[in-house]
């Protein structure tokens, strides 16, 4: 969480006055994606550097959101603890290119998302922080949707603590309906994928979307 900080103090001194508006897109396209080319590594293991940690939490988000907010909302469920946990954020945890070849290498897995390294990522971690935000409906991106089905799979749902809830969203998300069919993605083959898999593994969008569903009610009603 103080290396998620010190990115921040970073973004603050490299963006100057756009700062404020700024989100994960503008973080990963003038600070992320130069450090990961200089270093041909991810951010983790360019502030880390060998000493690798182990992953305690997932934070599942949407890149459109304010990153100052977003920030915020990722230390402070975390405010009150003795001993900091680590984070997983895939922007962080994975490198940052304008190749786009290069970024499928890492996301891309066949057919077979739950070989992508979000899905192995959640494999090994205690919980998950969903952070919502005021600009986008994270349910209206594929990603987030299968992120908190596999979460659902693991039984981190279920579990007392496994799942945490930060951020809060525009009042209109509140009231739309999960539909992962119509969820949206930044790579078109990623969709394709998912939703290939969901439905090869005797899956049906309606049975997902009823689990998004009832975990959104939760995430809906929860305080920020």
């Amino acid at each position: 969480l103080g290396q998620l900080n010190d990115l921040r103090d970073l973004a603050k001194a490299r963006l100057g006055v756009d700062y404020a508006g700024a989100t994960m897109h503008d973080v990963n396209r003038f600070i992320l994606q130069p450090m990961c080319a200089q270093h041909r590594k991810c951010y983790a293991q360019v502030v880390n550097g060998s000493e690798l940690k182990r992953v305690d939490i997932f934070v599942s988000h949407a890149w459109a959101e304010n990153f100052d907010e977003f920030v915020t909302a990722v230390r402070g469920p975390f405010a009150n603890w003795l001993v900091k946990p680590n984070v997983w954020i895939c922007s962080l945890a994975l490198v940052q290119s304008t190749d786009p070849e290069l970024v499928a290498i890492q996301v891309g897995a066949g057919d077979d998302p739950s070989h992508a390294p979000f899905t192995k990522a959640l494999e090994q971690v205690d919980k998950i922080l969903v952070v919502r935000n005021r600009q986008v409906d994270i349910y209206g991106r594929i990603w987030c949707c299968w992120e908190l089905f596999i979460a659902y799979q693991l039984g981190l749902v279920q579990k007392p603590g496994g799942l945490m809830v930060s951020g809060r969203p525009a009042d209109t998300v509140m009231q739309q309906v999960v539909d992962i069919s119509t969820a949206q993605a930044s790579n078109l083959e990623d969709r394709r994928k998912i939703l290939h898999h969901i439905t090869s593994q005797r899956q049906s969008v309606e049975s997902v979307n009823r689990i998004v569903s009832e975990v959104m009610q939760f995430v809906s009603d929860a305080v920020a």
